[in-house]
């Protein structure tokens, strides 16, 4: 005779209740919806394949496709693109770092609103520096705020502070580190494919555009304030920061240290007292910032082999002993997984497309419409969901805007708006290398759907203005 089944214990069902939920966050429900970032460069590449096949004969298209990236000469631009994901990192997960984002998080505010303000407004002010002192400081700003907020006996819906964090991947293109403008702005051709057609830009015409300017201010102080209206007023329906989410231990700086002598200083040798020594940190650092401010005196401009320069320098006084930081760009490399192999197959369709010519019927075919640049930013932002490198969707759509003739700053501006905007739904990569599995899928679809109206409406409103 069968035995009646056992009745499940309240720890089993809040266990079940809890594996539920992590079964529908975000991160795992886009990521089986989503391609991987891989996926997505072998349909476009896929896609470039089949249009080019009237144009190309097979024997052309099959030496392009294996070895376009060489005889277009990327090689230059996909190691420093690497390296701006990397480096960013490498900056921003120090202890020291991690230091003045506490002190910063001490003295905001951990009202429900407050915190969802402040995070959403500390990831955008940072995130226009760079991606991760916005991306990373504003996740972890968060957490510190939630938690604080907790300890006071407030609750915080969490899926709305984590949303602000990320908010940083809208804004992140449009400032001083955008992949876009930097390429753009290297006038040697070492990473700009559109020199010989296009020439560059300064990263100041980039930066104080009317339609960039207005709109960067305008999303900071805007983008938070929307977040605090989607905030729900009854405790009932508040997510609070589960363990799931919480990546915290301790202080933002505890958790942000990373590296510990392989030997007790007391039987250290030569080489592991210089492999140490934050002296001879200081001397490099002292160097590079002699480097750096020689170049800018003498007018030379803000490029990506200069940004990545910069960032080693300030990686380096960030982490302190000269192993501390080769140990952390060695972790940091898995914020670049999402290009490192993809890079080959985006340099693939751009060989097949220039070799075919297609870029001037496309150029045509945006200039034709009357309306260049928002076509630009409703082709790119469709691009962008299967190419999540906003300086590789530069690579692929640059080209478009030089054959149709197009201004070039407008048009990089419509290009890295729609590139952020289809980074937010691509959020589940980057959250994924946090360790967080995020919150209801649904609520985040919502939430990203208001966020992409919102930004386009504005951006698309200012680029018809200006």
């Amino acid at each position: 005779m069968a035995s009646e089944p056992t009745p499940a214990t309240v720890e089993e069902e809040e266990a079940a209740d809890v594996d539920a939920d992590v079964r529908n966050a975000f991160v795992p429900t886009f990521g089986k919806y989503f391609p991987e970032s891989l996926v997505g460069a072998i349909l476009l590449a896929g896609i470039a394949l089949v249009a080019t096949v009237p144009s190309l004969e097979s024997i052309t298209q099959l030496e392009l496709f294996g070895g376009g990236f060489y005889v277009y000469e990327l090689f230059a631009l996909h190691m420093l693109l690497i390296l701006y994901w990397v480096l960013g990192a490498s900056v921003v997960e120090s202890p020291r770092v991690g230091a003045v984002l506490d002190r910063l998080a001490d003295a905001l505010p951990t009202s429900q609103a407050g915190v969802i303000y402040a995070t959403a407004f500390v990831s955008l002010a940072l995130g226009w520096v760079n991606w991760a002192f916005g991306l990373i400081g504003g996740v972890l700003v968060g957490q510190r705020l939630c938690r604080r907020a907790r300890e006071n006996g407030t609750a915080v819906h969490y899926p709305l502070v984590l949303t602000g964090g990320l908010l940083a991947l809208v804004l992140a293109n449009q400032g001083l580190s955008s992949p876009g403008a930097l390429i753009a702005a290297d006038d040697t051709g070492l990473t700009n494919v559109m020199v010989d057609d296009a020439g560059a830009i300064a990263m100041r015409e980039f930066l104080f555009h009317p339609a960039n300017l207005a709109s960067s201010l305008i999303f900071a102080l805007t983008l938070p304030l929307l977040l605090v209206w989607l905030a729900p007023d009854d405790e009932d329906e508040i997510t609070t920061l589960g363990e799931r989410n919480r990546i915290l231990e301790g202080s933002i700086e505890e958790t942000l240290e990373h590296y510990s002598p392989a030997r007790q200083p007391a039987d250290w040798q030569v080489g592991d007292c210089l492999e140490n020594a934050e002296t001879l940190t200081l001397v490099v650092v002292a160097i590079g910032l002699a480097s750096l401010g020689w170049h800018f005196a003498t007018g030379g401009g803000l490029t990506l082999p200069w940004l990545a320069f910069g960032l080693v320098v300030l990686g380096l006084l960030a982490q302190g002993p000269p192993m501390a930081f080769r140990e952390k760009t060695e972790d940091a490399t898995k914020w670049a997984n999402h290009m490192a192999i993809p890079f080959l197959l985006y340099g693939a369709a751009f060989a097949l497309l220039a070799e075919a010519e297609l870029y001037g019927s496309l150029g045509d075919a945006l200039a034709a419409t009357g309306l260049p640049y928002v076509g630009s930013y409703v082709a790119t932002f469709l691009v962008g969901l299967l190419v999540p490198d906003p300086g590789s969707v530069w690579l692929l759509h640059g080209p478009v805007v030089a054959a149709g003739n197009l201004e070039v700053v407008p048009a990089l501006i419509a290009v890295m708006y729609a590139s952020g905007v289809s980074n937010l739904w691509l959020a589940f990569l980057f959250a994924s290398v946090l360790s967080l599995y995020g919150f209801d899928w649904r609520e985040f679809a919502s939430y990203a759907a208001v966020v992409t109206l919102y930004v386009s409406a504005v951006v698309l409103g200012l680029l018809l203005v200006f």
